[in-house]
C-alpha cells in the first residue's frame, strides 16, 4: 500500500511540476465545464484555453507525449493549461468525450469550441494546433 501511495505522489508531483494537473469528473465539472448543467454546449469556466490529455499509465505513446506537453506549456507560460485524465480511473469523462484511442488530446478554446487529435504529436505539431485553434 505504501509503495502505491509513494508512486501516486511522485506521478502527481511530476505532472504538476510543469503545469499539468490531474483531474476527475467532479473537478472537471467545477473548473472546466459542467456538462450536466449544459449538456449540449460547452460553457467554459476556465479563463484560459484548455488541453485535455486523455491517457493511461500503460500507454507508451502517452508517456512519450508528456515531455512534448511540458515543452509546450513552458512556451505558452500561463496562457493555456493542460489537464491529464486517466481513462482507467475516470471512465465517465472518457465516455463523455468518446475516447477510443490513446493518447487523445482535446483542445477547448475560451469560447467553448473544441477540436481533438489522437496519437502522439510533437511539440511543433501541438504548437500549430494551439496557434490555429486556441490562440485565434
Amino acid at each position: 500500500m505504501k509503495k502505491y501511495l509513494i508512486l501516486g505522489a511522485c506521478l502527481l508531483m511530476s505532472a504538476c511540476a510543469f503545469g499539468q494537473k490531474l483531474v476527475n469528473t467532479a473537478e472537471f465539472k467545477e473548473i472546466i465545464w459542467d456538462f450536466e448543467a449544459n449538456p449540449n454546449t460547452v460553457v467554459m469556466k476556465s479563463d484560459i484555453p484548455v488541453i485535455l490529455d486523455f491517457y493511461a499509465d500503460w500507454c507508451k505513446p502517452c508517456k512519450m507525449l508528456t515531455p512534448e506537453l511540458k515543452a509546450l506549456l513552458k512556451e505558452y507560460d500561463g496562457r493555456l493549461v493542460v489537464y491529464k485524465i486517466n481513462v482507467d480511473e475516470d471512465r465517465e469523462l472518457a465516455k463523455l468525450f468518446r475516447i477510443q484511442y490513446l493518447p487523445t488530446l482535446y483542445f477547448i478554446a475560451k469560447d467553448g469550441k473544441t477540436t481533438f487529435v489522437q496519437g502522439f504529436r510533437t511539440k511543433d505539431e501541438l504548437r500549430q494546433i494551439v496557434e490555429s485553434f486556441l490562440m485565434k
